[in-house]
């Protein structure tokens, strides 16, 4: 019997039906290793806390911790990994979006910067648009799970960089690139969502239901849907899930500020 931690969180969510969907989800994907889900907690953190037990224990845990992260500390991470990681705080600072990746000293958890200039390099191609805009565009809110590698790191400031993953540069644009919006949920589960979408008759409009992390989903809107236009007609039927949405109009508007001035 062993004991693994995933960076899948819980949070406004009740525990007992995070823990419920979390067993679900893992005992799909673990379901040709002879091993068992004992129990499922979540920690101070709200990480995921598995306990296995089973001959396959010690690969399944290599499995999770590969697919969904473990808490590492900052002395053991590098320039060039990639972490995966929640944004935290949206829209709290001008300076870039804060990660929580699970990274640690032996005294406190560290948060990770996605500063401003490495969002307008990947996601503007230079422009210099407002932070603020870049996150309403692109449906960035608190807990968004995302791909990250590590840019640099000052392990005596405790400081750590981050940009996000090209993996993930191509998987924000891919609807775009269809003409397509997509609505960003946190905080829901998927029997949630399938029912605010049957209770608001929303069914019809949307494409494409798909699993961001345990209580994190975006939906792809069909052609010609307004993913804006969702918000309150699903929002009453999900309680505190946090919504974002991407819109490429925004993400077009975003491309006539003017260049980022050299050296800023």
């Amino acid at each position: 019997m062993l004991k693994v931690t995933i960076l899948q969180k819980t949070y406004h969510v009740a525990k007992h039906s995070s823990a419920k969907a979390l067993n679900f989800i893992l005992s799909k994907e673990l379901e040709d290793l002879d091993v068992n889900i004992l129990k499922i907690e979540f920690n101070k953190n709200k990480y995921s806390e598995i306990t296995l037990e089973g001959e396959d224990e010690n690969i399944a845990k290599n499995f999770l911790i590969t697919k969904y992260g473990t808490q590492k500390s900052v002395s053991n991470v590098k320039v060039g990994d990639q972490v995966f990681g929640h944004l935290k705080n949206v829209g709290e600072v001008k300076f870039g979006f804060f990660v929580d990746a699970g990274l640690k000293t032996s005294t406190q958890n560290i948060d990770a910067l996605y500063p401003l200039f490495e969002a307008r390099n990947q996601l503007v191609d230079s422009r210099k648009a407002p932070l603020v805009a870049i996150q309403r565009a692109y449906g960035f809110i608190d807990n968004f799970p995302l791909i990250f590698e590590i840019t640099k790191k000052e392990i005596l400031s405790k400081k750590i960089w981050v940009k996000l993953s090209d993996e993930n540069i191509q998987w924000l644009k891919e609807p775009l690139k269809e003409k397509k919006e997509a609505l960003i949920l946190c905080g829901a589960t998927r029997r949630m969502i399938k029912q605010s979408l049957i209770r608001s008759r929303h069914t019809i409009d949307i494409e494409v239901v798909e699993r961001l992390g345990l209580l994190e989903y975006r939906l792809i809107c069909k052609r010609g849907t307004r993913a804006e236009g969702l918000i309150p007609e699903l929002g009453p039927h999900l309680g505190r899930t946090k919504m974002g949405v991407q819109v490429l109009k925004r993400i077009k508007n975003l491309h006539n500020y003017e260049l980022v001035e050299d050296g800023e």
